[in-house]
């Protein structure tokens, strides 16, 4: 039988540091994405048929239609993951670590940490500000759908981050 060693949080070093100016532009981006959603559901709500598309394809055509308030879906979303990641970028210190945190390298992985989630926050804001313009192009007979690269990109773009944190972390280990 095989013993499994638990890791008390209460021996990580909780740390205070300012943002780095890479997150503050992360930080900048995501809310200008949430913003720029609620700006286009205001602008274009009175221009949108009753019925738009809410369900797209692997190649990145429409396949489902419903209702134009399922628009407020993707904003409503979009904040609830931009406030809990928030939140949780406050607390590195909890986080699940592939390798042991001591003294030496908690500063590094904690930078790194916070770093990922605020990418990740920002790519989830920003290809959601992306599906609902696309939703109101189609709506409106200005385009065709999300186009067949959208899938790739969504998924380079969110496993591409954690690679690169991976690679990053391990190199701060």
């Amino acid at each position: 039988m095989t013993k499994t060693a638990f890791v008390k949080l209460s021996t990580r070093p909780v740390l205070q540091w300012p943002k780095s100016s890479l997150e503050i532009g992360l930080e900048t981006a995501a809310a200008l994405g949430l913003l720029t959603m609620l700006y286009a559901i205001i602008k274009y709500w009175p221009l949108l048929p009753e019925t738009i598309p809410h369900h797209f394809d692997v190649s990145g055509k429409s396949d489902a239609w419903g209702g134009k308030w399922i628009l407020w879906l993707l904003p409503g979303i979009s904040l609830a993951i931009y406030i809990g990641l928030t939140v949780l970028s406050q607390y590195p210190h909890i986080y699940n670590y592939p390798w042991p945190i001591t003294e030496q390298n908690a500063a590094a992985q904690y930078h790194l940490a916070r770093t990922l989630i605020g990418a990740l926050k920002t790519g989830i804001v920003l290809i959601f500000a992306y599906l609902q313009w696309q939703i109101i192009q189609v709506a409106l007979g200005k385009g065709e759908g999300l186009g067949v690269a959208f899938l790739p990109a969504f998924l380079l773009l969110v496993f591409g981050t954690i690679g690169v944190y991976f690679i990053k972390a391990y190199q701060a280990r």
